[in-house]
């Protein structure tokens, strides 16, 4: 993948192609798939293989969905043949680009009125990262893996109207994703039977989707894994938990040990279910779903 600097320079969106009709890019060479999240670079690459070429800007350390380019990356955006995007609100960044409207494919589309609104935004803060809210709709809708099955074949249809002779190939790497996705599917179906209605918290309102296909019954705070809660977010927990006796926190990314420790005197076990939204230190985003999984099947 071909990774650009970055900063937060943006231009106004202003262009009048039809969406949804691809440009075929150069003839005969990989098509340049330029995507907005992981998930979707992860998918255009299991489809794709060697005749697609994923572009996937957006640094390690930093949630694609809040993430702001420079004028080169929005030029790597612009150049590609394909713009792969997640929909229900993710990137905001892509309302406001100048982004050839013929290369964007939404690739939740298909499925918008399955999209969950967030009932209410908190404004709060990402560490450096800055303030934000959780407004609109929920966005992280490859934790359904039904869902992503819809965008995957999103993806695939995309490349085969601009590689048709390749069409073949594209059908069967997405053969292969869809049969992963419903073995992963199967996976959490089975760990979440396993909770039951057993009460669960989750550090951040990023899971709805998670939620509604596996029917778990959750709560959600806005605490981050790399900051230590305040007096009043402690108190607000406490709250919470007179209603809705969890004994299991579900979180973003590992938490503080002051703050884990702190949970477990409460009677509340940390378990990290990673959104996998960015490129991981290690493995791709099937290996993050699949430690997921394990992770809820050691609940007890």
């Amino acid at each position: 993948m071909r990774r650009v600097a970055l900063a937060a320079v943006l231009v106004v969106l202003a262009c009048s192609e039809p969406e949804g009709v691809p440009a075929a890019g150069e003839e005969g060479g990989p098509l340049s798939v330029a995507v907005v999240n992981d998930p979707l670079a992860y998918f255009a690459q299991r489809i794709g293989g060697e005749h697609v070429e994923v572009i996937f800007p957006v640094p390690r350390d930093v949630d694609p969905a809040l993430w702001f380019p420079d004028g080169e990356a929005v030029a790597a955006y612009q150049d590609a043949d394909l713009i792969l995007l997640s929909g229900a609100g993710y990137a905001g960044w892509v309302q406001r680009a100048s982004l050839p409207r013929a290369k964007l494919v939404d690739t939740s589309a298909a499925f918008a009125a399955r999209l969950i609104p967030v009932e209410s935004a908190v404004t709060h803060q990402h560490g450096p990262r800055g303030e934000h809210s959780h407004g609109g709709m929920a966005f992280t809708t490859w934790l359904d893996p039904t869902l992503a099955m819809l965008q995957a074949r999103a993806i695939a249809d995309s490349l085969a109207r601009a590689r048709p002779e390749h069409e073949a190939a594209f059908r069967a790497g997405l053969s292969a994703l869809e049969a992963d996705l419903r073995a992963l599917d199967e996976r959490l179906g089975a760990a979440a039977r396993r909770l039951g209605a057993a009460p669960v918290v989750f550090s951040h309102p990023v899971y709805p989707y998670l939620e509604r296909r596996y029917r778990l019954h959750g709560r959600s705070v806005h605490w981050e894994p790399d900051q230590l809660p305040d007096a009043k977010m402690w108190q607000e927990l406490e709250n919470l938990l007179e209603g809705h006796s969890a004994t299991v926190m579900i979180w973003e990314a590992e938490p503080l040990e002051a703050t884990a420790i702190r949970l477990e005197a409460s009677g509340l076990r940390s378990v990290v279910f990673a959104p996998g939204g960015n490129t991981p230190p290690a493995g791709d985003w099937l290996t993050v779903m699949q430690d997921n999984a394990a992770r809820l099947e050691a609940i007890r």
